[in-house]
């Protein structure tokens, strides 16, 4: 399959099909074209979709920086060599100044600002105490209580109303979340699922009589594994093939768990039973397909594995966030999720999300600490080392999308692993919380 995605990106695949189309080399690259294909599979590059508008030299730098050499362009969508050569002056320059290191700066409440530091405070706490009062709820199940759909719906509506006044703030504590916990409980797990999937779901204009299901349906998903040996579930390593035929089993005996309680929602049954589902028909433990999955399964399914990927579990190290979100562009293209609601999530988590360690073209390190969902490789980031990667005694916060200035524009390179680099991001992202 990666062949094929290969074959598909490359120019040479379809070049010469539209009278309109012209492969060119990246020198010939300007403002204005539009282009088709390029020479590099996306997944070597920092763009999801290759179709694309060259908006300035920004884009063209940063494809000559990943490796790209010739790129094919439609000159019915776009300006022609010829076209961009006589344009002359109302053509970009293509040096065009940018921002300088101070260039671009927010006039938002910096990490350690008394507005910022009481979003944050806000945002913690209902992290904290969602997750406490599920620990209460998956305590009263091992127990074998039936759950409690009351204190489920109270934690739900405390997670939607933070989502909706501050976003990034329950992103960030879910960075911040997944960077100190040392061990992974299926209530923390749940939050976790729920907060994404409820911002997933806000980004994609889920109708707000729907927010509470897929809330509760997300919170409640793996309620299976109760009913499952507690040591299979923690187990570290990778699993046997019999080990991984009864953890498969979770979706019924989460139904199971539920029928032990009255008036649970239809579509918190379905979320339950069928979060495994996959869109192409190649999940468990129906075989269902898409037509048959509603959206609030497909966006819980889709969470589900994106928070898997992040996590370590099974003997598989976790990925970084701009990896993982590459992987889910590629079960998407394979057809595990439905292409529209990855673009979503994409949109929704970021290209880079809120918390990725990044490198720019200028040599400095930063921190993602915001989304600009116009413009998905401009986030909001926080400098924290030069060039030489010497650590600034203040990190600067920059808007990449609003830079302007006489120095070129600041853009990224590739992610990088804290855990190579050495960076405590917890330390940047939340400097002032002491916790």
């Amino acid at each position: 399959m990666v062949q094929l995605l290969e074959v598909r990106c490359l120019p040479f695949a379809y070049t010469g099909i539209m009278a309109s189309t012209k492969r060119i080399s990246i020198d010939e690259l300007k403002p204005g074209m539009f282009v088709v294909a390029m020479d590099q599979p996306w997944y070597r590059t920092p763009f999801l979709f290759h179709k694309r508008l060259i908006a300035d030299q920004d884009d063209v730098l940063q494809m000559r920086g990943a490796g790209i050499q010739e790129v094919t362009i439609d000159t019915d969508q776009g300006i022609d060599i010829p076209a961009a050569a006589a344009a002359g002056d109302d053509a970009r320059p293509t040096e065009e100044p940018a921002g300088s290191s101070e260039a671009g700066s927010t006039d938002e409440p910096t990490a350690t600002s008394p507005d910022a530091q009481k979003i944050m405070a806000e945002a913690r706490t209902t992290y904290r105490e969602a997750t406490a009062a599920m620990e209460r709820i998956f305590a009263d199940l091992d127990a074998g209580h039936a759950p409690n759909l009351v204190s489920v719906r109270s934690v739900v509506a405390r997670v939607v109303d933070q989502i909706l006044l501050h976003q990034e703030s329950m992103l960030m504590q879910f960075c911040l979340q997944k960077m100190r916990r040392f061990d992974r409980s299926l209530a923390s797990h749940g939050i976790d699922v729920c907060v994404l999937s409820l911002i997933v779901a806000n980004e994609q204009g889920l109708q707000e009589s729907d927010r509470e299901f897929l809330g509760m349906g997300a919170m409640l998903h793996d309620i299976g594994y109760t009913r499952l040996p507690r040591n299979l579930y923690r187990k570290s390593g990778i699993l046997l093939p019999q080990e991984k035929a009864l953890m498969q089993q979770h979706p019924q005996l989460g139904l199971t768990v539920m029928a032990e309680s009255a008036d649970v929602p239809e579509l918190v049954r379905h979320i339950i039973a069928e979060h495994h589902e996959h869109f192409n028909g190649s999940g468990y433990p129906n075989k269902l397909t898409g037509a048959s999955l509603s959206p609030l399964v497909q966006i819980v399914g889709l969470v589900d594995t994106y928070d898997g990927m992040v996590t370590s579990r099974n003997g598989k190290p976790a990925l970084l966030p701009h990896d993982a979100i590459r992987q889910l562009f590629v079960l998407g293209e394979k057809g595990r999720f439905d292409k529209a609601v990855v673009e979503v999530a994409i949109k929704a988590l970021g290209v880079y999300p809120i918390g990725s360690l990044i490198k720019l073209n200028t040599g400095e390190s930063a921190l993602v600490t915001g989304l600009n969902h116009e413009h998905r490789l401009k986030p909001k980031i926080r400098i924290i080392t030069d060039a030489k990667g010497q650590i600034f005694s203040e990190s600067i916060g920059l808007d990449l999308s609003a830079e302007c200035g006489s120095q070129p524009a600041r853009t990224i390179l590739r992610a990088l692993d804290p855990k190579t680099e050495q960076v405590n991001v917890a330390a940047y992202l939340e400097p002032a919380s002491g916790q």
